[in-house]
């Protein structure tokens, strides 16, 4: 009968208990019958474990802190159309026309929620107007 391989034999005994010491998986290695020199399966063990841990680490979520979205903040009161009171239907109406304005010019649905992402990642309108004047500015155009 031949001998199991190395390699998997310490990954399988690494992935039942990641935190074995290297001497006691080389011992367990041994009584699952793996025919190799000490140092190559100590070697084996580091290597296999830096690699399992470095799997976790990726598999690992973010903190709940690191997901949390923030809202954003509200419209500053420079805007061209200020944010109606409710029940206020021609504001609301005002509203839809400059939003549906604003998705012809982007080209799309699609795009115009891409705009809005982009101002929402940026953090606030102003913050996103700063960015585009600089872009503004890289690409040797007018500013905005």
């Amino acid at each position: 009968m031949q001998a199991p391989a190395m390699t998997p034999t310490i990954r399988s005994i690494l992935s039942a208990n990641i935190n074995l010491t290297a001497d006691e998986v080389i011992r367990k290695a041994l009584d699952k019958g793996v025919k190799a020199s000490d140092k190559s399966m100590r070697d084996t063990v580091y290597n296999i474990k830096s690699e399992l841990r470095k799997k976790a680490e990726k598999a690992t979520p973010a903190p709940a802190a690191a997901r949390e979205i923030k809202a954003p903040k509200p419209a500053s009161t420079t805007s061209a159309v200020p944010a109606p009171p409710a029940g206020d239907l021609a504001a609301m109406l005002a509203n839809v026309s400059l939003v549906n304005t604003v998705v012809g010019v982007c080209g799309g649905i699609d795009q115009a929620r891409q705009v809005a992402e982009a101002v929402r990642s940026c953090g606030s309108v102003e913050a996103f107007l700063q960015h585009l004047e600089v872009i503004a500015q890289v690409r040797g155009g007018a500013s905005v």
